[in-house]
């Protein structure tokens, strides 16, 4: 049994055995969250950025997955992000100009490029403006990637992913050419001859090309044979001589990877581990129509159509191929050491290709084992909590879960797999004809159905709602940081008694109650109003009473829970007795501004830490959802 299947089992409570009986009748969760989801705004700069896309990832896909792997009441590492929204990715179509008509269901290269330079474009096209036609190259002002603007920053730059690294998503923010099929120095020279660098007035070059061009500190997928290929149509040299000459390190397998532990100042790291896409995880399992069943009745269940107690293969992927987990780990430690931070792009591609290929087993694999380098994510974000983690698609995708006992329409395919809750789940596939043939044919169809968009971290909260694909672009830069709203202030002033009615000697309003005390064990609660002075009393031709005074402000509470000392100059120790903020990333808030950041350790301890002196006074400890006011001197 691999790994996954045993985490999968170790989720779900069980050992040794593959599926669970069924879940409980009440399997949701109880809490409210308006405290935790308030503690996790965080409005300042991230450090270091980690963008995942799950290639036509859908909620759908994401679901089904979710059911496979961890069952009904399982929750995936995705799941676990403290924001989540849905991103609208739709496209556009070729024309004139200046304006043009959307395409509401656009292939990977337009909607990667929409988050990668927060513009629209055309399909085929890479981080280049729209054009009357394919073969017409748009602009590239204007549609530099946040990946350059990160590197132009000083900041360490990587790129990973499980497709040839030149295939659309991973090449959106590492280059600007007019078709997507243009991945190598031949195919440039044939689909997109003016945009080749041995055009008669030089263009950027291939996908490759300007990839070794952009110079990003590590680069891990597939695509070997367009490295491979020559630089020019007479040779000898390829594009992986000339990456060498960049200060490129060349490793093409799992014991070479591993081998690399850090990177010189000037070295960068290239791995290609397949001279196509990546291996995936699972052996491809295929829906077929009812059609096919019929004229196949010895058809093996286990790779055509499945049953309710079919299980995947999870044994396809070669040892000599890293996991997605695995090279975004070895990216993340390559690149952590820069003390301006990094940005790190990781694409899980095959979730769109073996959906693509109505592989129902392939397709669940690849979602697993994106999720897998999520975690992994995470992981780095708990220890280092200046990191934004946001997790998205490119594009919807045609799989839909159906009834176990249906069939979908005349034509289309349909498989079945039981899941971790020993129960059967049945996906259809509706957008091609698959065939007769011992693999599926055609190609199911991308959808324009909004794909989720969740997030952690700094800036995360932007993260929310109805979004623009284009919007993500921003949140990847950092936005300018917003006041967010800090711990409750002191209690209002009383209200001004009336003025006396007219009459002798009008009596003065009375003075305005005191605020009561602040609730003991969180902030001090705000002062009550003032009660109003009371009317003077009629006379003849009185003077106005004075106003009444103003309420004292409600005295500040204290939290028995949360102790905390100065140690340093840029230093607070503290102990946080709350369960909840175990574990928990803290901040120390002053004037409404974060100036230090910590975790709290599984014991209470906390050491929050500075970048400047702190100053004698006033402060705010955010941690685990509660706010508590502390005065350090």
């Amino acid at each position: 049994m691999n790994a996954r299947a045993l985490s999968v089992l170790a989720a779900c409570g069980i050992a040794g055995a593959m599926i669970t009986t069924g879940v409980a009748i009440g399997a949701g969760e109880d809490d409210e969250k308006s405290a935790t989801l308030a503690s996790k705004i965080d409005s300042s700069r991230p450090k270091n950025v980690i963008l995942l896309i799950g290639d036509g990832m859908g909620d759908s896909e994401v679901t089904i997955g979710r059911y496979y792997g961890k069952g009904a009441a399982g929750r995936l590492n995705m799941d676990r992000l403290a924001f989540r929204g849905s991103s609208l990715h739709y496209v556009l179509r070729a024309g004139p100009g200046p304006s043009y008509q959307p395409n509401y269901a656009g292939d990977s290269a337009p909607t990667a490029t929409a988050w990668s330079t927060g513009k629209r474009t055309q399909d085929n096209r890479l981080s280049q403006g729209p054009s009357s036609a394919d073969a017409v190259p748009g602009t590239n002002k204007g549609f530099k990637t946040y990946l350059e603007i990160a590197r132009d920053a000083g900041k360490s730059t990587g790129n990973v992913s499980t497709a040839e690294i030149t295939d659309a998503t991973p090449a959106a923010p590492s280059a600007h050419i007019s078709q997507r099929a243009c991945q190598g120095p031949a195919d440039t020279r044939t689909t997109c001859p003016s945009e080749a660098k041995t055009a008669a007035t030089p263009g950027l070059g291939s996908i490759a090309e300007q990839q070794v061009d952009n110079g990003f500190d590590v680069v891990l997928g597939g695509g070997r044979a367009r490295y491979q290929q020559t630089l020019t149509a007479a040779g000898p040299t390829t594009v992986l001589d000339y990456a060498a000459t960049k200060g490129y390190t060349y490793v093409q397998d799992t014991a070479g990877l591993n081998a690399v532990t850090s990177l010189a100042p000037g070295q960068k790291l290239l791995g290609l581990f397949n001279a196509s896409n990546m291996t995936t995880e699972f052996k491809p399992l295929y829906a077929r129509t009812d059609a096919y069943y019929t004229a196949n009745p010895t058809a093996d269940p286990a790779v055509q159509g499945g049953s309710a107690t079919t299980r995947c293969d999870e044994t396809n992927r070669p040892a000599g191929e890293p996991e997605l987990a695995a090279m975004t780990k070895k990216a993340i430690d390559l690149l952590k050491g820069n003390p301006k931070g990094f940005s790190l792009q990781v694409e899980g591609a095959s979730i769109d290709k073996r959906d693509h290929a109505a592989d129902l087993c392939g397709q669940i694999g690849e979602l697993l084992a994106f999720d897998e380098a999520i975690g992994v994510a995470q992981e780095f974000q708990r220890e280092n909590p200046d990191t934004l983690i946001v997790v998205s698609a490119d594009h919807a995708h045609t799989s839909q879960i159906i009834t176990s006992g249906a069939k979908p329409a005349a034509g289309s395919s349909y498989a079945t797999v039981q899941t971790v809750d020993g129960a059967p789940l049945r996906v259809a596939y509706g957008t091609a004809d698959t065939g007769s043939g011992s693999a599926t044919g055609g190609s199911q169809a991308h959808t324009g159905a909004e794909v989720p968009v969740w997030a952690s971290g700094p800036q995360a909260a932007n993260i929310q709602g109805t979004i623009d694909q284009t919007d993500i672009f921003a949140v990847l830069n950092g936005k300018t940081p917003s006041k967010v709203a800090g711990p409750g202030n002191d209690g209002a002033p009383g209200v001004n008694g009336t003025n006396g009615l007219n009459g002798a000697n009008g009596v003065d309003g009375a003075q305005g109650s005191a605020g009561p005390a602040g609730v003991a064990g969180v902030a001090g609660a705000a002062g009550a109003t003032g009660a109003p002075g009371t009317n003077g009393l009629n006379g003849t031709n009185g003077s106005n009473g004075p106003a009444g005074a103003k309420g004292e402000t409600g005295a500040a509470g204290r939290d028995a829970k949360v102790s905390c000392k100065l140690s340093g100059k840029k230093s607070v120790k503290c102990t946080v007795s709350y369960a909840n903020a175990r574990r928990s990333s803290a901040r120390l808030v002053q004037a409404k501004r974060t100036v230090a950041r910590g975790t709290v350790s599984s014991k209470g301890k906390l050491t929050l830490t500075a970048k400047k002196k702190l100053a004698r006074g006033t402060y705010s400890l955010v941690a685990g959802g509660h706010t508590v006011k502390l005065k350090l001197g």
